[in-house]
């Protein structure tokens, strides 16, 4: 079965098949479970989805700068303003890469991949929006 913190196949071949070329901003929206829960079993002991996600954004932030992107915007979110509890998020963030391509290069790194049961680990639920990067500074 498929995550529902990974995109679908029709979503990748989606964004594979979009212009590689041009810069992307994606708007990561977190909501964290109260406790971390590992597929695998393994005992995340008093690990918070917060704390078990940082351990994932340690390997996550060297591999965006390592693909040329770097993190614009991130704050914890306030309030959701028009929305119902469904749109409660506890982190909002904004990643700027210099395009597809490199995003789809820092998903296939090994040491990426692998940091992924921290992701998973600590997510309640996500989402991921593209979005045009132009706007945001290099």
């Amino acid at each position: 079965m498929t995550s529902p913190h990974e995109p679908t196949e029709a979503q990748h071949k989606i964004f594979a098949e979009l212009d590689q070329t041009k810069p992307i901003a994606m708007v990561n929206l977190l909501k964290f479970r109260a406790h971390a829960k590992y597929e695998d079993g393994r005992d995340a002991g008093d690990l918070t989805g917060s704390a078990a996600y940082g351990l994932y954004g340690q390997v996550a932030m060297a591999k965006i700068t390592e693909v040329g992107g770097r993190m614009f915007w991130a704050a914890p979110s306030a309030q959701t303003f028009i929305g119902t509890s469904d749109d409660e998020w506890d982190v909002v963030a904004i990643v700027r890469y210099p395009n597809r391509a490199a995003f789809l290069r820092m998903l296939a790194m090994e040491d990426y991949r692998a940091a992924g049961v921290h992701r998973e680990a600590g997510l309640e639920r996500t989402v991921l929006i593209s979005c045009p990067g132009d706007a945001i500074p290099a």
